[in-house]
């Protein structure tokens, strides 16, 4: 029953007058209305908390920004990790490549990088030279000036991307940051150790092996929690890991949705050249890249979870940036991926950037055929799985590499996006 003006209020005094025990079914929606008789319970009224509207301002503490992701969101998280090592502090890479392992080549990204064809050969001197031109943060001493905490998930059955992948960009995080990442290779005590390719959550809705039926990459394996674990390694690695402080699951209303384009057109604004993604065998009236391409692949909109507790301009809580990976729906990720039942525990704003859906390629990569070379032609640079750009298919002929620097268009949007959200807050 919806109460609306002073008519609603004569109504409610009149139904409590003749029936109190019915009076106590209304709930209001935005207030709680007096009336002669009795207070309308305001304790009982359950209002779903509606998006306040502040999108990305939330004074986020600059000082304590991490980041992590599935598959390509984890290759990602690396990439970005390193890039800004200065200022992360830590990051975590779930089913994720080795960095830097692809070299721009998309059959180098398949046939080695994620399905172990080819040998994979440390990628730790890259950085270093990298850091020596400036492309990504300087590293006094050879080692990140932030950056200290990592943490890896890999299970030995995937199929998507290799134990083998995983466990070298174990290695190379090693190497950089200085000191071993927790390395987690699930257990056999829930399934975990067997799992399919994705990121493992109580809530998650896929099975927990690769059966051929997935459809959100986001696995249930008894209670194996990837991003509780993740978030125990990053942030408060010195005491006990306890599963119980896993709260109850975050209403779906309570992700709310933010104006991604706004970022992404402060990148665009400078004209960063990009890879076409058509193949245009016209020339002169067919285009050579689609309007996603344009956008950097990027959707308009990505998503938020804010904590109670990290609600008020003054909070200044940790911001955590959390990227889905291919084939996955950002909103169902950021929903259902399991970072925001841990999120007040750890007083986390979580940002759940967006690549923008497209017509994926059905069957687990690695049980396809190899990719020949040709894919790598400089023409045309696809991303049919809607796949964060850890390969270099935004970079031209004239900028290889470039995906791996503080220049590439989704490392600066990612940027944009995280100034923003530790940008000042106003209630």
């Amino acid at each position: 029953m919806t109460l609306r003006g002073h008519r609603g209020v004569r109504q409610l005094g009149k139904t409590l007058a003749d029936n109190r025990s019915e009076a106590m079914r209304f709930v209001a929606r935005r207030s709680c209305y007096l009336v002669d008789l009795t207070a309308v319970l305001c304790s009982l009224a359950t209002v779903t908390m509606a998006d306040d509207g502040r999108g990305l301002r939330r004074g986020g503490d600059p000082q304590q920004i991490s980041i992590s992701g599935l598959s390509s969101g984890a290759a990602m998280a690396v990439q970005y990790a390193v890039a800004h090592s200065s200022t992360v502090t830590a990051v975590g890479a779930v089913a994720g490549p080795q960095w830097a392992c692809a070299g721009g080549s998309l059959s180098r990204a398949v046939n080695a990088c994620m399905c172990g064809r080819d040998a994979l050969t440390p990628t730790i001197d890259t950085a270093h030279r990298l850091a020596a031109r400036g492309a990504i943060d300087d590293l006094p001493s050879g080692k990140p000036q932030s950056l200290r905490r990592s943490w890896v998930f890999q299970s030995p059955a995937d199929e998507t991307v290799t134990a083998a992948s995983g466990g070298a960009d174990a290695v190379f995080l090693t190497a950089f940051i200085g000191s071993e990442p927790e390395l987690d290779r699930g257990n056999a005590a829930d399934g975990s150790d067997r799992a399919g390719h994705g990121i493992i959550s109580p809530g998650g809705t896929d099975a927990c092996a690769d059966d051929g039926t997935e459809a959100s990459f986001i696995r249930r394996c008894g209670a194996e929690d990837n991003p509780g674990k993740m978030f125990h390694a990053l942030f408060d690695a010195q005491a006990p890991y306890d599963p119980d402080q896993r709260a109850p699951q975050v209403p779906a209303s309570e992700v709310w949705a933010f104006d991604q384009q706004h970022v992404i057109e402060q990148v665009k604004s400078s004209h960063p050249p990009l890879a076409d993604d058509y193949f245009n065998a016209f020339w002169f009236w067919w285009p050579d890249q689609s309007a996603r391409r344009s956008n950097l692949d990027m959707a308009s909109t990505g998503y938020i979870y804010v904590p109670p507790s990290c609600r008020t301009a003054s909070s200044a809580c940790r911001v955590h940036i959390a990227l889905h990976g291919c084939k996955q729906d950002a909103r169902q990720f950021a929903q259902l991926a399991g970072y925001n039942e841990w999120a007040e525990r750890y007083r986390t704003i979580v940002v759940y950037p967006a690549i923008a859906p497209s017509e994926a390629v059905p069957g687990a990569v690695c049980r396809l055929p190899a990719v020949d070379g040709v894919a790598d032609a400089a023409w045309i640079e696809p991303n049919p799985n809607g796949c964060w750009d850890w390969w270099g298919y935004l970079d031209t002929s004239s900028n290889k590499g470039r995906y791996l620097t503080k220049q590439a268009p989704q490392i600066r949007a990612l940027e944009g996006i995280i100034a923003e959200v530790t940008a000042p807050g106003s209630n």
